[in-house]
C-alpha cells in the first residue's frame, strides 16, 4: 500500500479507535458517580452508547468516500482531461469515444501502437486508460515502453495498491460493541433508558 493511502488509513482508524476510548472513559465516569442509580447510570451509558454508534456511522460513511476520492484523483491525474481550447476538448472527446469502442485486448494494442506511430498521444492516453479499466495489462506496459509516462504509471501503482474496501468488512470495522452494563437490553430498550429523565439521579421521571 502507498505511503499516502497508509496515511489515510492510520490517520481514519485513529479517530475509530478514539471514538470507542471516548465511550469507555465516559462508561467508567459514569459508573464511577456515587450519586446515581442503576437506572440512571444504565440510562447514561445508552446515551453514550447511541452518541458512539452515529459518530461511527458518520467515520464509516466518510472514511469510504474519502478512499474512493482519492482513488478517482489518482486516474484523474492519469486520464482525465486537461483542459484547454476548444479544438483539444473535441480531440479528447473523440479520442475517448475511439477507445470506448474497443472491445479487446487484441485490438487495444493494434490501435495503440498506430496511435503512437501517428505521434497521436490523446488517443494513446485514451486506449492506455481503456486498457486499464478491463485489465489489459500488456498494453497499458507498451503505452509506456519507452518511458516517457513512467509518471503516470507510478500514480497507477498507487491506484492499485489502494485497499479494496469489503463493504461486510468495513462496516465490521466500524461496529460499536455495547457496553457490559447495557449488554442484555434490546435496541428499543436503550433508547428508551437513553431518552428517560433521571435529573434527580434516581428512577426515571
Amino acid at each position: 500500500m502507498t505511503s499516502n493511502a497508509n496515511d489515510m488509513l492510520a490517520a481514519h482508524q485513529a479517530k475509530v479507535q478514539a471514538v470507542r476510548d471516548q465511550l469507555e472513559a465516559t462508561v467508567n465516569r459514569i459508573n464511577n458517580h456515587k450519586g446515581l442509580s442503576f437506572e440512571a447510570k444504565q440510562g447514561r451509558v445508552s446515551r453514550a452508547y447511541l452518541d458512539a454508534q452515529q459518530q461511527m456511522a458518520v467515520l464509516r460513511d466518510s472514511g469510504r468516500k474519502e478512499l474512493e476520492r482519492h482513488e478517482q484523483r489518482l486516474l484523474d491525474r492519469v486520464f482525465g482531461n486537461k483542459g484547454g481550447d476548444g479544438q483539444t476538448l473535441m480531440a479528447q472527446r473523440q479520442a475517448n469515444q475511439m477507445a470506448a469502442s474497443i472491445t479487446n485486448q487484441a485490438a487495444a494494442m493494434d490501435m495503440l501502437r498506430t496511435a503512437q506511430q501517428d505521434g497521436d498521444t490523446q488517443l494513446a492516453k485514451a486506449i492506455a486508460g481503456r486498457a486499464y479499466s478491463n485489465n489489459w495489462v500488456d498494453v497499458v506496459d507498451h503505452w509506456n515502453h519507452d518511458g516517457s509516462n513512467d509518471p503516470a504509471i507510478r500514480l497507477l501503482n498507487e491506484h492499485r495498491e489502494m485497499p479494496q474496501v469489503n463493504r461486510f468488512i468495513w462496516d465490521a470495522e466500524h461496529h460499536v460493541g455495547q457496553p457490559r452494563e447495557i449488554e442484555n437490553m434490546k435496541p428499543h430498550e436503550i433508547s428508551r433508558a437513553a431518552q428517560a429523565d433521571y435529573s434527580d439521579g434516581g428512577e426515571a421521571a
